[in-house]
C-alpha cells in the first residue's frame, strides 16, 4: 500500500490558516492512518492541520461528523488496477484481496464505513459492476452480488481489527484447556494448535466462497462467460453451489 503523505496545509507567517474542507480531512486521514490505536479528535486534526479547532467547526459540527467525512474519503479512495484480460473470478478475488489490505490500516473508521451517509461506495460500486459483468446477472441479483462482497470485506476488515492476536489467543486456549475432562484436551488441543494456520487461510477461503455464491446466483453451468473455476491450493473442490447459509439472515443469528 503507498505510504500517505504527512505534509499538511502550511501558512504564511502572521496569517491565519485558511482551510478547505478537504485540507482538513486530508490531515485527519493521514492522521488516523499514522496512528490507527490513537482516538481522532477534533484538536489533533486542528493541531496537525495548523489551525485552531473552532476553523474546523465551521465544516464540521462534532467528532461523529468529521469521522464519517473522514470515512467516506477513505472509502471513495478504494480504486485499483485490476489485472487485464484476467477472469471476472480473478479480478474479483484481486479486488477483495486489495479492499481488505486498503481497509485495515483504519481501524477506528471502520464503524463508520459501515453505516455511511453518503455514496462513497461508487467507485467500487462501478467497477464490480464492470467485473461482474460476464454473469449477466439480473439487477437484482448484481445488487446482491455487490453488496455481497462490499459487507464482507468490511466485516473481514472489523474482524481483523477487533479479533485477539492469535499469539495471544493459543497460549490463551492452552491455559483453559488444563481444567477440562482428559477427553476433551485430546480431542480439541490439535485444533487449538492449528488456528495460526486457519486464520492464515480464512480470507482466502471467504474469497472463495464468495466466487461461489456469486457464481451460484448466476446458475453457472458454464453457458455465462468464460470464467475459470481454478481454487488456490488448499481451498474447496470446484461445484456448483447456491447461496451459502452464511449469508443468509439465519446463518448470521445462529
Amino acid at each position: 500500500m503507498t505510504q500517505r503523505s504527512t505534509d499538511g496545509p502550511t501558512r504564511g507567517r502572521g496569517r491565519p490558516a485558511r482551510l478547505s474542507r478537504e485540507q482538513i480531512i486530508e490531515a485527519a486521514v493521514n492522521l488516523v492512518y499514522q496512528d490507527p490505536a490513537v482516538p481522532l479528535t477534533i484538536k489533533r486534526v486542528a493541531e496537525a492541520a495548523d489551525s485552531a479547532q473552532m476553523a474546523l467547526y465551521r465544516y464540521f459540527p462534532d467528532r461523529d461528523d468529521l469521522l464519517h467525512a473522514v470515512a467516506d474519503r477513505v472509502m471513495a479512495d478504494m480504486s485499483f488496477n485490476l489485472p487485464n484480460g484476467a477472469t471476472w473470478q480473478a479480478k474479483l478475488r484481486e479486488w477483495m484481496l486489495l479492499g481488505l489490505d486498503h481497509l485495515r490500516p483504519y481501524p477506528q473508521l471502520l464503524p463508520y464505513i459501515a453505516s455511511t451517509r453518503q455514496p462513497a461506495w461508487l467507485p467500487s460500486f462501478v467497477l464490480l459492476t464492470d467485473v461482474l459483468r460476464p454473469l449477466e446477472l439480473s439487477d437484482e441479483d448484481l445488487a446482491l452480488a455487490i453488496s455481497l462482497i462490499g459487507t464482507t470485506i468490511v466485516g473481514q476488515a472489523t474482524l481483523a481489527a477487533k479479533r485477539r492476536p492469535v499469539a495471544e489467543m493459543v497460549p490463551a486456549l492452552r491455559e483453559a484447556l488444563r481444567s477440562a475432562p482428559e477427553e476433551e484436551r485430546v480431542r480439541i488441543a490439535p485444533v487449538v494448535e492449528a488456528l495460526p494456520a486457519a486464520f492464515a487461510r480464512l480470507y482466502d477461503l471467504v474469497i472463495d466462497t464468495t466466487v461461489d455464491a456469486i457464481e451460484g446466483l448466476a446458475g453457472r453451468s458454464g453457458e455465462h462467460g468464460e470464467g475459470d473455476r481454478t481454487r488456490r491450493p488448499g481451498s474447496r473442490a470446484t461445484t456448483e453451489v447456491p447461496l451459502a447459509p452464511i449469508f443468509s439472515n439465519t446463518g448470521l443469528a445462529d
